[in-house]
């Protein structure tokens, strides 16, 4: 968890590990290892996926959406479906799955957004302030999606203002002040 005061670097750090924005100046030890920030993002970029605080879904169905990356997967169709109905399942959202994904409450529109990284099966997910936002109840279900991602094996980097929605969620807790790590 990195947490911090608006403008403390937390969104940018995301943003440079996701690949994309680039550091003025920046080393990287990866596998024990250490490399050029351009040779390890180019390693790791198909690993990650970053969520902005606004989910960002396209014009269609839940369904729809969540299905979207998989069609760059090997995956056939038939395979694409099953495993979008056992996400839809997964994330509970099978009875909103024929609804436009935009017309849908920020909470549930983020669990889409969230149910779509998940079908991918990333290393890492970036998420920059996910509950912002949100009322209580969304903000009850989207951290239980976030304890189903981590007990995945999914490592999860989270921005946030409210802590008591991570309790026991995060392994570590970094805070930032003026771009910079603080004890």
């Amino acid at each position: 968890m990195l947490s911090g005061k608006n403008g403390a670097g937390k969104s940018t750090l995301l943003k440079i590990i996701a690949g994309l924005e680039t550091p003025e100046q920046a080393e990287i030890e990866y596998s024990g290892e250490s490399h050029s920030w351009k040779t390890v993002i180019r390693s790791i970029r198909k690993n990650i996926i970053y969520l902005h605080q606004q989910p960002f879904l396209f014009s269609g169905t839940v369904l729809s959406n969540i299905a979207y990356g998989l069609r760059f997967t090997s995956l056939n169709r038939k395979q694409r479906r099953e495993s979008v109905i056992e996400a839809l399942e997964w994330a509970g959202l099978t009875d909103v799955a024929t609804q436009d994904a935009k017309t849908l409450s920020r909470g549930v529109q983020q669990r889409v957004a969230f149910t779509r990284a998940w079908i991918l099966k990333p290393k890492v997910l970036l998420l920059d302030e996910p509950m912002a936002n949100m009322d209580h109840e969304s903000r009850e279900q989207t951290s239980l999606l976030l304890r189903r991602m981590k007990s995945s094996g999914m490592s999860i980097v989270v921005t946030s203002h409210m802590q008591q929605y991570y309790d026991g969620l995060a392994d570590q807790h970094f805070h930032f002040k003026r771009g910079r790590l603080v004890p």
